[in-house]
């Protein structure tokens, strides 16, 4: 396999039955220190391909930001500056938790930006990675983000205008069920069976004998589309066996990681000694050889 380096954005993918993965990372001019513009690229193998061979991550610890190119000491929200993290609207709060949007207060970090991602459609879905989850969406089609989370079923329950209703919803179904994957689980092996139909018309029935407005504090009622439940999505991932351990290896410059591929599911990537979360290693300088 030819050697892949650079600075890690995440792994891309596509198809479900089973998942491909692609490596992709960015690497920037040595030559000239004020182009800070990243040269993105994409690996033309797929990672699947490394499954059943003994591979080695290993890092020289630099770290830059995958929004401005700037070198920086630590890696925040999975790739940021702090300057980045303290200023862009995709880093702020309301991104974890969209019912406490402010863009309508005029405060918004990035009033464009958020005008742009946040008052779309957005949808509300049910799925099954570590259990049953609820979580949100403005990804067509939903399933990329499945796949991001790992889950092994899933299906979309209701479509509302913005992100902010999403989370109003989101928000309001978390008191009964999980908005999280527990990676732990997510990485042992499958999710239990469950009838994810019988549960989405369970909650879309209780949501109907109540009211909601948005802004919350508003006394605009929110809306929100019932989508058919007559179809749940199932995703294969490319795994030969499930890690002897579940633990979560650390890469650093003293510690590279160097150990057998038996599968990939989600953003992780699983060995016979443990996993590692890409996603969480976005901005920091990777090889990867075998």
């Amino acid at each position: 396999m030819p050697t892949i380096k650079g600075f890690v954005r995440k792994m891309s993918h596509k198809g479900l039955k089973p998942v491909s993965y692609f490596w992709e990372t960015a690497t920037y001019s040595e030559t000239d220190k004020k182009d800070l513009t990243a040269i993105e690229s994409t690996s033309e193998i797929s990672v699947e391909s490394w499954i059943g061979k003994k591979i080695t991550l290993s890092t020289n610890e630099e770290i830059r930001c995958l929004h401005c190119g700037k070198k920086t000491k630590k890696s925040f929200n999975q790739g940021h500056c702090f300057t980045c993290f303290t200023k862009l609207a995709e880093n702020d709060l309301c991104i974890l938790r969209p019912e406490t949007c402010h863009h309508h207060k005029g405060t918004c970090r990035e009033p464009d930006w958020g005008q742009q991602n946040c008052f779309k459609k957005h949808t509300v879905y049910f799925a099954n990675s570590s259990g049953l989850k609820v979580g949100i969406t403005k990804e067509n089609p939903v399933s990329n983000r499945w796949v991001d989370q790992g889950a092994k079923f899933g299906i979309p329950i209701l479509e509302v205008e913005s992100r902010r209703d999403a989370g109003i919803i989101e928000h309001y179904l978390s008191q009964f069920l999980p908005d999280k994957t527990s990676w732990q689980k997510m990485v042992a092996g499958d999710p239990p069976d469950m009838d994810l139909v019988r549960e989405a018309r369970k909650f879309l029935n209780h949501l109907d004998k109540n009211d909601f407005f948005s802004p919350p504090e508003s006394k605009s009622k929110l809306t929100w589309k019932r989508l058919d439940l007559n179809e749940i999505t199932e995703i294969q991932y490319p795994i030969d066996s499930y890690p002897g351990k579940i633990k979560s290896l650390k890469l650093t410059k003293d510690t590279p990681i160097t150990d057998t591929l038996v599968g990939i599911k989600g953003q992780y990537l699983l060995f016979l000694s443990g996993v590692i979360n890409i996603r969480s290693l976005s901005g920091l300088w990777i090889e990867v050889t075998t």
